[in-house]
């Protein structure tokens, strides 16, 4: 299986360049059936993904496969994180620094500065 991408210099996302579903997600082929490209990047990196969880894009970017934007959380928490106001409530990163001084994704994700400084890059 072959995984590439593109690293968006400002906000550290890997941008997906294989193929896109109808809803704009990384799709690669694994065995017989095509898989989200951002899962399959996440298990490899981090390991498997705990029974119903879902991976939340904290940078809203759907070709995002960077492990470091994605966060394990029950689908009712995923879809409480889609409106803009339950997102900007959010004091804390997964990683427990302050959201207070973060950047803001086109796409309207928050990313916290320490966890995307350069030196973290893979």
């Amino acid at each position: 299986m072959h995984l590439e991408w593109d690293v968006d210099e400002v906000f550290s996302c890997w941008l997906w360049l294989g193929k896109l579903d109808k809803d704009g997600y990384g799709q690669v082929w694994r065995g017989q059936r095509p898989s989200y490209a951002h899962r399959v990047v996440y298990e490899e990196q981090r390991g498997p993904i705990a029974p119903g969880k879902v991976l939340d894009h904290l940078c809203r970017r759907r070709r995002c496969v960077n492990p470091d934007h994605m966060e394990p959380v029950s689908q009712d928490e995923n879809l409480h994180r889609r409106k803009w106001g339950r997102r900007v409530k959010q004091a804390t990163c997964p990683n427990g620094h302050s959201m207070s001084d973060c950047m803001v994704t086109p796409e309207g994700g928050r990313l916290c500065r320490t966890c995307n400084q350069p030196t973290r890059r893979v």
